[in-house]
């Protein structure tokens, strides 16, 4: 739908507006390039400009199958990717934007994403909460008993707990695939309704774990931590007490 002041609303999705802003990050577009839509004449309605943000993208010309309308739209365009709009479920379904993402996160730009902005800790305030109110942060995940024969694991690997029992390795990948979180390798653990995804550095770790926040699988939300408190004999010491023959394999 659009308005005759070039005012556009799409079906909610956002794939419009995202493709300019990727044509404008990658310097295929600037605000002086013209910006066509083609609509039936009933898709012309009054639309409150209240109800437009800032990464919406208005047009310059409206084409109905009766009129050509010029908008002489003065509201400025989106000027590139708005990265708290963006969620690492559409980061995951659609490759360049990772790759736009890095390249902005280089010339030092703000690049948090939606998700991350949910996570982050709040901003100290002058007032202390009452008690009862701020709420603990998540425990690590329980360590096994027994000697500890090796140094802490590297932070590039996340732990993934509370995993269904009937969960296949194949249900897990296509979920980590679906946040955009796919790891390098992925150590399993079946049996002990956990897994180990290994990473190529700590920052994808991190950027991992904020992707897989509140993820499910069947009834379960996972646990998802950064493996730093778990050691290393729980990765490769459980293996030697239970053999199984797809107990433990790194994938």
């Amino acid at each position: 739908m659009c308005h005759l002041s070039g005012w556009r609303i799409g079906k909610g999705e956002g794939y419009a507006d995202l493709e300019y802003a990727m044509m404008v990050s990658m310097g295929a577009v600037s605000q002086g390039t013209p910006v066509v839509t083609i609509v039936h004449d009933c898709q012309v309605v009054d639309i409150p400009e209240a109800l437009l943000e800032d990464h919406d993208l208005t047009v310059d010309y409206i084409l109905t199958p009766t009129r050509v309308i010029t908008t002489g739209c003065a509201r400025p365009k989106p000027a590139g990717i708005i990265w708290s709009k963006i969620s690492c479920e559409m980061m995951g379904r659609i490759p360049i934007l990772r790759s736009l993402r890095s390249r902005e996160k280089q010339a030092g730009k703000d690049v948090t994403l939606q998700d991350e902005h949910q996570h982050l800790p709040e901003p100290h305030s002058q007032h202390t909460a009452p008690p009862g109110t701020v709420r603990r942060p998540r425990d690590p995940p329980p360590q096994e008993s027994g000697p500890v024969q090796a140094g802490d694991v590297p932070s590039n690997t996340v732990y993934v707990g509370n995993l269904p029992r009937d969960t296949r390795v194949s249900e897990l990948k296509r979920a980590l695939r679906g946040r955009g979180a796919a790891p390098l390798r992925l150590t399993w653990q079946g049996l002990q309704h956990r897994a180990f995804l290994h990473y190529q550095d700590p920052a994808a770790a991190q950027q991992a774990v904020s992707c897989l926040q509140g993820l499910h699988l069947g009834a379960n939300t996972l646990s998802v931590a950064l493996a730093r408190q778990q050691t290393a004999s729980d990765l490769v010491g459980s293996c030697a007490r239970e053999p199984h023959p797809d107990h433990c394999p790194t994938i």
